[in-house]
């Protein structure tokens, strides 16, 4: 388990140095939906030093690379063509990391400049949106 654990951590280590082209190569895309969220992640770790600097020019890369990599997750998912209600487990991580992924952007929202703030707000609502929208898939009414 330790040794599964580890590489993984390695492989996730190594998608985020290389960005999101390598995700996109990725041909397994429950694979790829979960490399681009533990890139989301990676994004959110580089973007704290921007925030604490009050520099919102300086961190608009980043919030848009994090947002292509949310983006890339989702549609990864929506792309398998499995029925979300019949094979929850990967749809079910991602939401499980969207909404740990929401948390920590609350979180560096207090960071920012006072007139940052609503700029984050539209970011924290799109990943809550997403966020929804998987449990939608994966709890709502059957179609």
């Amino acid at each position: 388990m330790k040794l599964l654990l580890m590489a993984l951590t390695i492989t996730w280590a190594g998608a985020a140095e290389s960005g999101l082209e390598t995700i996109k190569a990725e041909a397994n895309l429950e694979r790829r939906s979960e490399l681009a969220l533990a890139y989301a992640g990676e994004v959110l770790t580089k973007l704290r030093p921007g925030l604490e600097t009050k520099e919102w020019a300086a961190i608009t890369p980043e919030i848009e690379e994090f947002r292509a990599a949310v983006d890339l997750s989702f549609a990864a998912l929506k792309a398998t063509g499995k029925n979300a209600r019949r094979s929850p487990k990967y749809f079910k991580r991602a939401e499980l990391k969207l909404r740990e992924l929401s948390r920590r952007l609350r979180g560096l929202q207090v960071l920012a400049a006072v007139d940052d703030r609503p700029k984050m707000d539209e970011v924290i609502a799109y990943v809550d949106k997403l966020q929804d929208e998987l449990v939608e898939m994966t709890m709502g009414v059957r179609k």
